[in-house]
């Protein structure tokens, strides 16, 4: 998995007061005066909307769709001021609304600013006239009002972006090229042409920035001969009781292989890495044997104890219970040998709870002057959690799960660097 200043986390929606700003600073401005000469019904209906928006614009909880309606039923108060104001008047708020939008129209997506510049125009126009016809008065008003409401924020990208930043400094030279690293190839090019996209939904940019993180854990480093022998190792213990034949066979031929190239001094990195996947493959592609009258519900796809999938992230991370056979639940963590972060670096852990359904793992570390951590996510079985590098160089401390009701378990140890 990774090294990472921005690591996989939920991407909130960022809720835009900029259309409620300016309209509420208009409605503030219209004198009490002109409110008062309004009849009872509007005069209820004006203050009403004015209150109702300063409320929404004041509190910070607020959702963009309380405030889309805040500024909406304003502007419907304020188009009801033409019943004091009469004449080209009632445009002046309206218009003066919209030369304030328009200095923040990069803010706004571009397919949703199309003809508001020409209804702006318009409404000064006819509010520049001297006895405008009622009819043209009421047209101005309607066309600028519907270009506001059609206005759009534009996506906020920036979490994307700095995703992207962090995939394109990959050395992909240093990772094996199998289906995850076609994943994370398309998906970044799929990433980099959704920010050249201006009219995108923050909904889209949100999903690629977590489908491209997804894909870069999903990477896997090519191994070298210690990690090549390490597997070996387990691979060794593993029992072949209960398997077909001929999935048993293919399983010692790959081990015997795996051993020879480690071995070989003689073996490049690409012999190596093929050992590895041959062996990972073979270890997942054991059959359990059909018992009899298990009838055609047997275990025709396979299955395998050994969890070796995924074995390898941006640091050559191998998986925490590689081998594990037991049924208990225990956590699983792509992360298990030690490494270092530098200060204000960051750092994602993914850990999956295996055999342990609806049970939410605590992240923990020793040393909290070391380390500082955050919960980013939770996808199926797979919780993410991200440690920031806040110690000083020479100071290191281990990184612990606990499942309810068990002992903690110590996953790797990580030194400020």
């Amino acid at each position: 998995m990774p090294n990472e200043s921005t690591s996989l986390r939920f991407i909130f929606a960022k809720v835009n007061k900029s259309i409620l700003e300016v309209v509420l600073e208009q409605a503030n401005a219209v004198p009490q005066n002109v409110i008062d000469r309004l009849v009872p019904e509007v005069k209820e209906f004006f203050t009403k909307a004015r209150t109702d928006a300063q409320t929404v614009y004041d509190n910070v909880g607020a959702t963009q769709e309380e405030v889309n309606k805040a500024w909406s039923d304003l502007l419907d108060a304020m188009h009801l001021l033409k019943f004091e104001a009469g004449d080209q008047e009632i445009l002046l708020p309206l218009i003066n609304i919209a030369e304030q939008l328009a200095e923040r129209l990069d803010e706004f997506k571009p397919s949703t600013t199309a003809g508001f510049e020409e209804a702006l125009e318009a409404a000064k126009e006819v509010y520049g006239e001297e006895n405008p016809l009622k009819v043209d008065v009421d047209e101005a008003y309607g066309n600028l009002q519907a270009a506001i409401e059609k206005l759009e924020n534009r996506a906020d990208a920036s979490e994307l972006q700095g995703v992207v930043d962090e995939a394109n400094t990959f050395d992909l030279d240093s990772y094996i090229q199998d289906e995850a690293f076609n994943t994370f190839t398309k998906v970044l090019a799929e990433a980099e042409e959704l920010l050249l996209n201006t009219n995108a939904d923050q909904a889209d940019v949100d999903a690629k920035a977590l489908e491209l993180m997804k894909a870069m854990t999903a990477l896997r480093k090519i191994p070298n001969k210690d990690e090549l022998n390490k597997l070996i190792a387990e691979m060794e213990q593993k029992d072949l009781v209960g398997y077909t034949d001929r999935s048993v066979a293919a399983f010692k031929a790959a081990l015997s292989v795996a051993k020879a190239v480690a071995v070989d001094t003689n073996a490049d990195k690409q012999a190596v890495t093929k050992a590895y996947v041959n062996l990972e493959e073979a270890a997942n592609g054991l059959v359990k044997e059909e018992k009899p009258g298990a009838g055609s519900s047997g275990s025709s796809k396979g299955s395998t104890s050994a969890n070796v999938g995924n074995a390898y992230g941006k640091s050559g991370i191998v998986s925490a219970t590689q081998g594990v056979t037991s049924q208990q639940a225990h956590v699983v963590s792509d992360t298990t040998v030690n490494f270092a972060l530098k200060h204000g670096q960051a750092y994602c852990f993914k850990m999956t709870v295996v055999d342990g359904a609806n049970q939410m793992p605590s992240f923990t570390v020793g040393n909290g002057d070391v380390l500082k951590t955050q919960f980013v996510a939770k996808i199926g079985n797979d919780y993410y959690y991200r440690v920031y590098a806040i110690g000083t160089p020479g100071q290191s401390t281990g990184v612990y799960t606990t499942l309810p009701g068990n002992a903690p378990v110590k996953h790797s140890v990580v030194t400020i660097g």
